[in-house]
């Protein structure tokens, strides 16, 4: 596979899994009415599937041909370095804030408390994503370094039993996203779908990813379970996506996934949030609300992604760092 390889469906896929993430993160009780909150619950429900869309993608564009060196450098600057400064950024905002409206935990232990909590925690409850993936894309590189990426394929088989296997002896959870430790096993198993399928972006997918499909599809249509139906959507929206050439050339929907780095990260706990409490504050209805500042948020995100763009590239002339949009 080519390195650097980027392909329209999969920004297209990232924008429509991006939008999915922003619905889940909607729900606003102080903000919405009944109504509008079980549309979100319906949300997000419908685009359970959206943050392992993300982790399916890592692995179908992974490039086993880069240097250990290369890997962790790009993997370090793109995941842990936003994790890490966005973390201290809303800690750093929030505790303006709770300064300025006199609601900050006074002494030294809350100092410390702070000083520990904004590099591993943060309001932005979301960025659990990034050190999850950075973990994970890690072990699955130097694993195929080892096997010399020879049946990857057969080797998500034998994970996926595994992840069943766990999730059959402790309880399969409600929905497929959150930082809970257990939701690693189906976090590796979907990079791990992405690693088998990459033939998908050259040729026709192999043997162990087509088996793989038929047997997550069975299993789901046997069992139920939420996760393996949301295991299975990313795969199947890729290929669908691919097939169907007016989704495929939809240029808001490439240009949204080429900006879902930097919706991911400043849509919540600020942006999305902000656009609600406004929205309401100026008494409009509470679906109406809920339509607009998805709309919005999503829009500014982008207007900011491109703005940090073309101040930096065009004007400055530097190359746009990693850290600011993965």
């Amino acid at each position: 596979m080519e390195p650097k390889i980027r392909t329209r469906q999969v920004d297209v896929v990232r924008g429509i899994a991006i939008i999915g993430v922003v619905f889940i993160h909607s729900s606003f009780e102080s903000r919405f009415d009944s109504s509008t909150l079980s549309v979100c619950a319906f949300l997000s429900i419908w685009f359970d599937w959206a943050v392992l869309a993300f982790f399916f993608l890592s692995g179908l564009l992974l490039d086993e041909r880069l240097s250990a060196t290369v890997f962790l450098k790009k993997r370090f600057q793109s995941l842990l370095i936003p994790f890490f400064f966005y973390n201290g950024l809303y800690n750093s905002v929030f505790l303006f804030w709770q300064n300025a409206n006199r609601r900050f935990f006074a002494g030294g232990t809350g100092k410390f408390d702070w000083l520990w909590l904004s590099w591993f925690h943060s309001p932005a409850f979301q960025l659990y994503f990034l050190p999850d993936l950075f973990a994970i894309m890690v072990v699955i590189f130097f694993l195929g370094q080892w096997i010399k990426w020879r049946g990857t394929g057969w080797l998500l088989i034998v994970n996926f039993a595994l992840m069943v296997m766990f999730y059959q002896h402790l309880g399969w959870p409600s929905q497929s996203h959150g930082p809970e430790w257990t939701k690693l096993p189906l976090y590796f198993v979907a990079v791990l779908l992405g690693v088998a399928g990459r033939t998908i972006l050259r040729e026709p997918p192999k043997l162990p990813f087509v088996l793989s499909l038929i047997i997550i599809t069975m299993l789901a249509l046997i069992s139920g379970q939420p996760c393996l139906q949301s295991l299975l959507l990313p795969p199947l929206l890729y290929l669908a996506v691919s097939k169907v050439s007016p989704v495929r050339e939809s240029k808001l929907l490439q240009k949204i996934g080429r900006s879902s780095g930097a919706i991911y990260l400043w849509h919540t706990p600020i942006l999305l949030p902000a656009c609600t409490t406004m929205l309401a504050a100026l008494h409009v209805p509470s679906m109406v609300n809920f339509g607009i500042s998805v709309v919005l948020t999503i829009t500014v995100c982008v207007l900011i992604k491109y703005g940090i763009e073309i101040f930096i590239v065009d004007r400055l002339k530097k190359k746009m760092p990693r850290w600011i949009v993965p």
